[in-house]
């Protein structure tokens, strides 16, 4: 096996690995997507790295088409994607909203101003400028509209690391309301205690009522969280 053949191995089979890691919170990233939505300001490029502080660089995060600003005021069209170095692959960069129309990267991990963020085809490294904010789950979930999403598998326990056990209302995703009472972090796990709700404060003036109460992992074991918000509110 040539040395090329086993690095392209070991990088797939990194990416493969890489996209179970869990995670962590989002990454604003103002280069990319501006200080807010309709920002006017000048794209910069993200290099993208196989590893914190390492020289090999595997791709880059890229503006390739910028707002269309409207006369009577609003944008639309802003492109961000990811170009993998020497493959010629392109794909749209994964984010998710923190704030209305408000996009971040993906984070699975860090290490001080080095982030490995998702990407289309697994994961990679980028140093995050001053300008980047970080934003751990610990800070994201407490004082929002909450769900509990697919990747919850119905049950609750009644104490962090206890017994799991199924609950009367267990239809995950987001009609699955719940309200965030605790956060807790047992050794590198962060557990929830939530309260289930009835239905969302959005939909009725009637106060919803708690179907059950209990703890459970913020993290399915495919990575994903288990419990998210809606950016935009109600």
């Amino acid at each position: 096996m040539t040395a090329a053949v086993l690095t392209a191995w070991l990088l797939a089979a990194s990416a493969t690995t890489q996209v179970q890691a869990r995670v962590v919170g989002l990454l604003t990233l103002p280069e990319v997507f501006g200080a807010g939505a309709c920002d006017r300001f000048t794209p910069e490029t993200i290099t993208l790295h196989a590893a914190p502080d390492s020289r090999q660089v595997v791709g880059s995060i890229r503006v390739d088409t910028y707002w269309t600003f409207h006369d009577r005021g609003g944008c639309e069209g802003l492109v961000v994607n990811v170009h993998r170095a020497g493959a010629g692959r392109v794909g749209a960069f994964p984010t998710r909203e923190y704030e209305y129309e408000a996009p971040a990267a993906i984070v699975l991990e860090q290490r001080g101003r080095w982030f490995r963020v998702r990407l289309p085809d697994g994961a990679a490294w980028l140093q995050a400028s001053p300008r980047a904010e970080f934003l751990p789950l610990e800070r994201l979930l407490p004082d929002r509209l909450a769900y509990l999403t697919s990747a919850w598998d119905g049950r609750l326990a009644a104490s962090p690391g206890a017994a799991m056990t199924p609950v009367a209302r267990s239809r995950p995703g987001a009609d699955a309301h719940v309200r965030l009472v605790e956060l807790r972090r047992i050794g590198d796990d962060l557990w929830v205690r939530v309260e289930v709700l009835s239905h969302s404060g959005c939909e009725s003036a009637e106060e919803p009522g708690v179907t059950a109460r209990g703890w459970l992992p913020a993290h399915a074991p495919s990575g994903e969280p288990t419990i998210w918000f809606f950016s935009r509110g109600c």
